[in-house]
């Protein structure tokens, strides 16, 4: 049975102290001889929760690395949020006009400046330095980094001190304690500033090897990232009717041009009934049917109607700051989930993305009734509907599923979109749509002589989410033996390394058994100094090929075998987790 005595040596090294951010995948070490470098990998599943996992770490050291005298395998996840906000006393000033000009001659084979890139553009400049400095005024800014580090373990590696490319093998029993879904932090990309609120959070489950020299010094190098995929009880899976408000999308700022939409007290007010017949709640890589009508109130005698009706999934962020309470960015950053790819990546220069089919959400016409003849006359108010209209939601298989977090609330819900022809007496939603749809009628006969097709007729747009969408991983998992404990509960436990020899023991213990084995939870927080504070801080680099996702390369190893009819326990290794 379990050798008790080396998993309790084990055990007393798992709890160790948080520390910064980890080093570059290959660099040259601290404290090393000079020209020393040194590299590592972890391939390993995603961890769940009451299971034993095992993986396998390699370390290759380059160089005079002769000091290299200890090394230990670490595993933390952590967590921030950042925010710059304006302070609502002190709102930015109108952006000053910009007249773009985009000059061909000799001369400009030759420029140089900040705004070659953007037309040369003619500006205001007493105007534009007052904008800029009111921008780049700091005091008027809110401005936050915060970190917190869930837990982080150590184990010491045995391995020969003469060798510099050696590989073993480790495992890791992971607590009946829901974690976080694992999200891909080299996704996304956000706005690098300027005079718009941000706000962004990150996080990210790392495996690094802490080197020791021989003079007392270590140095820390990344070995991989890893993803947790909680567990989701059965709950009833019942999704009432809805009446979604709709609303024009909201406007941005275009120079000299006025995006603010005209009111017109006369037009109609659309709505939309949605239901979810087969429930609301949709596996990553999959569909949920929903049901729409369209309802209009409004004049007889106008003659918008409603065209087309187009939905789609999107994540929906709630922060439990209350500093960010009530706060919107114009263009939030993108958020996938970290999934094991099902092919391997060809070429190191390139990221190749799983290849899973990507069907897109439909767009559906609407069947409207017209208006009855002897009222189109008559300004009555008259509500009318469509016909019920079945549309199929596509959720992505990198969605991230529906979790609490410490700084945030990960959701999903739908996003409606509705095409209407407007009445003819509406206005515009604004001038620069006006200008051009009026340049191209003035033009209408010079269409048979210029190879692009004549303007689409005019369209009015409302949009409306549905927010009763549930996303659960991909994988359709076994029945938990107990209910997992939520990772921010005083009861939460944290992972613990165990001996690859005592896994198939630990295997056989029930859940309950090995919690007592893992220790509780101590999460440390830390709050950047002012000056320090990044939006981005554990993917920085935006190269996609790093960090390592050790899911994809544990992958990489077992389907082979798998495809071979090879069954051996300890190579296969529960590739439930992977799937």
């Amino acid at each position: 049975m379990l050798c008790w005595l080396s998993l309790a040596l084990v055990l007393v090294t798992n709890v160790a102290a948080s520390t910064d951010s980890p080093s570059p995948e290959s660099k040259e070490l601290s404290g090393a001889p000079s020209r020393c470098q040194a590299r590592a990998w972890v391939r390993a599943p995603d961890m769940v929760p009451g299971e034993v996992i095992a993986g396998d770490l390699k370390i290759k050291l380059d160089g005079p690395c002769s000091d290299a005298g200890s090394y230990a395998l670490g595993l933390r996840y952590k967590e921030k949020v950042f925010w710059k906000l304006r302070r609502e006393d002190a709102p930015i000033p109108k952006m000053p006009k910009l007249t773009y000009n985009w000059p061909v001659s000799n001369s400009d084979l030759f420029r140089v400046g900040p705004f070659r890139n953007f037309g040369n553009p003619d500006y205001n400049e007493t105007e534009w330095n007052a904008y800029e400095n009111s921008v780049q005024n700091k005091d008027l800014w809110s401005i936050h980094e915060e970190e917190r580090i869930a837990f982080e373990i150590k184990s010491p590696l045995v391995a020969d001190p003469l060798s510099t490319n050696f590989t073993t093998r480790f495992g890791v029993m992971v607590p009946n304690t829901n974690y976080p879904p694992g999200i891909d932090c080299r996704v996304g990309s956000m706005s690098n500033g300027g005079a718009t609120d941000m706000i962004s959070s990150e996080s990210i489950y790392e495996y690094f090897v802490e080197i020791g020299f021989s003079n007392g010094t270590t140095s820390e190098i990344r070995a991989g990232m890893t993803a947790f995929t909680p567990f989701y009880l059965s709950t009833e899976n019942n999704a009432p009717s809805v009446n979604v408000s709709l609303s024009p999308p909201p406007s941005h700022s275009r120079a000299g041009f006025n995006m603010k939409p005209s009111v017109d007290r006369l037009q109609s007010n659309y709505t939309i009934e949605v239901s979810f017949p087969e429930g609301a709640h949709v596996y990553q890589n999959s569909s949920v049917n929903f049901t729409a009508i369209v309802h209009r109130t409004g004049y007889t005698n106008r003659t918008d109607i409603p065209v087309e009706l187009c939905a789609f999934s999107a994540n929906d962020i709630e922060w439990h700051s209350q500093e960010l309470q009530n706060r919107l960015q114009p263009f939030p950053p993108t958020i996938k989930a970290l999934v094991p790819s099902v092919d391997s990546v060809q070429h190191p220069a390139f990221y190749v993305a799983t290849p899973y089919p990507v069907p897109r959400s439909p767009c559906r016409d609407i069947k409207f009734a017209a208006t009855p003849a002897p009222l189109t006359d008559e300004s009555h108010i008259l509500s009318t509907s469509s016909e019920p209209l079945s549309l199929s939601l596509y959720v992505d298989h990198d969605a991230i599923p529906d979790f609490s977090t410490y700084y945030q609330k990960l959701g999903h819900h739908v996003k409606l979109n509705l095409h209407i022809a407007p009445d003819p007496s509406e206005p515009w939603d604004n001038e620069f749509q006006k200008i051009e749809c009026e340049k191209q009628i003035a033009n209408a006969d010079e269409f048979d002589w210029v190879p692009w097709t004549p303007p689409q007729t005019r369209r009015r747009f409302l949009s409306g989410n549905v927010n009763i969408l549930s996303v659960i991983p991909m994988q359709k998992q076994e029945p938990a033996r107990s209910t997992p404990i939520h990772y921010l509960s005083d009861k939460a436990r944290q992972p613990v390394f165990v001996d690859s020899s005592d896994i198939a023991d630990l295997r056989l213990m029930l859940p309950e058994e090995r919690d007592l084995i893992a220790p509780l939870t101590q999460p440390v927080i830390k709050v950047f100094a002012k000056g320090e504070e990044l939006p981005r801080r554990y993917c920085p680099g935006g190269d996609m090929r790093y960090p390592i996702y050790v899911g994809d390369t544990w992958v990489k190893k077992v389907l082979p075998m798998a495809a071979e009819g090879q069954r051996e326990r300890d190579t296969l290794d529960h590739l439930l987790v992977v799937q």
